[in-house]
């Protein structure tokens, strides 16, 4: 038993050794991830957000699913260093579609570069900010927002001819702007950096986190973009099907759980599945007769005797008798068949009317004389 004891003790140190000293490697950039508490990390954005009662959650799908996720407004930073990023011609292009449907975008930073496609159709791009003293703050934003400290060496300029409203800006240039795209709105941030867990900290900074990570709507869902680090969670197979194979799909779903109940519950008297005894031979008649009845087969060998009887009538002279014959089958076609002795009573009277017909149409037979060739004869008379 004391050993027992020993040996748990050994193995409770072992782990707490473990869990004192293993320290997890530092990320070699900025992630600029919303679960990242490191100096580079936005988790302090993300929590700053949900303590002002703002539903924030984290998007890790494709961008071509943002329409079908209800989010209001995306929040979208870049890693920097040697963080991996996931960002393509086919991202790029559903991020600006869902914009120009009606989202609205929280631009942070710079994007990368995918192709010669990247500048088609864009508003606003980064440049140098000239050199000298970047001044104090102008815009709508900055009678909240007094102090940037670390603004960073870009600036934000818009293409010729867009409307776009400046909200932030210095001496030497625009650091958040506002615009439209489509149907939805844009608010793009010069720097990233402002936003991290090291810099977070001051009021001005927290104040600049706040309002550009509010939604658009009162009750809007604010969503950090994770995709872009590659933290992407598949799809399920099912979110790959249309409509029509989605019905199709729960139909049989459906069939089958009734089969799964009839197996388990009965939903009626039990079949045997072999007969008590062996049927009569009047039994299996009685079913023949009946299977006959259902596919109506009496009255079909009736017409077919009848139109024979008739073909044959046709033939025959207009005698009383053949007359009686043709409007009894008149009679007779005219009258359902309820049984097989009305059926054998309508055979008989084709048959009569057959062989009166061979009876009247029979040529007698010629008389054959025979007479004495006269070359045979013996002689002159």
């Amino acid at each position: 038993m004391r050993r027992d004891i020993v040996i748990a003790v050994l193995a409770l140190a072992a782990l707490f050794g473990v869990a004192l000293f293993h320290r997890e490697p530092p990320p070699a950039g900025q992630t600029r991830a919303s679960g990242d508490f490191a100096a580079g990390g936005y988790r302090g954005w993300y929590d700053l957000l949900g303590r002002e009662g703002i539903a924030v959650e984290r998007f890790r799908r494709h961008h071509d699913e943002l329409a079908q996720t209800g989010i209001d407004t995306l929040i979208v930073a870049f890693p920097e260093g040697d963080v991996p990023e996931f960002w393509d011609a086919a991202e790029r292009d559903a991020l600006r579609a869902w914009v120009r449907a009606g989202g609205h975008l929280v631009d942070v930073g710079v994007t990368p570069h995918v192709d010669k496609n990247d500048g088609k159709g864009e508003l606003i791009f980064a440049q140098d900010a000239p050199k000298g003293p970047a001044g104090a703050l102008r815009g709508p934003w900055s009678s909240l927002i007094s102090a940037w400290l670390n603004r960073g060496g870009l600036r934000l300029v818009a293409q010729k001819g867009a409307h776009v409203r400046t909200l932030l800006a210095d001496r030497g240039g625009s650091l958040v702007v506002s615009y439209r795209y489509g149907r939805g709105t844009v608010v793009s941030i010069v720097d990233a950096a402002v936003f991290q867990n090291d810099v977070l900290g001051r009021p001005d900074d927290a104040r600049l986190a706040y309002l550009a990570g509010r939604p658009s709507t009162p009750r809007g869902v604010v969503a950090f973009d994770e995709a872009v680090r590659g933290g992407i969670a598949e799809r399920a197979w099912y979110r790959a099907l249309d409509a029509p194979e989605l019905v199709a799909l729960a139909i049989l779903g459906f069939a089958g759980l009734l089969w799964l109940l009839y197996g388990i519950v009965p939903l009626g008297p039990a079949v045997r599945l072999n007969p008590p005894r062996e049927p009569t031979s009047a039994e299996f008649l009685d079913a023949v007769a009946a299977l006959y009845e259902r596919a109506r087969a009496r009255d079909h060998a009736r017409d077919e005797l009848v139109a024979d009887a008739r073909r044959a009538l046709e033939r025959a002279p207009s005698l009383p008798d053949n007359v009686e014959l043709a409007r009894r089958l008149d009679a007779l076609s005219a009258t359902p068949v309820a049984d097989d002795a009305a059926l054998v009573a309508v055979a008989q009277t084709a048959r009569t009317a057959r062989e009166n017909t061979m009876i009247s149409t029979r040529v007698p037979r010629r008389a054959v004389r025979r007479g004495v060739s006269p070359r045979r004869s013996g002689g002159a008379a």
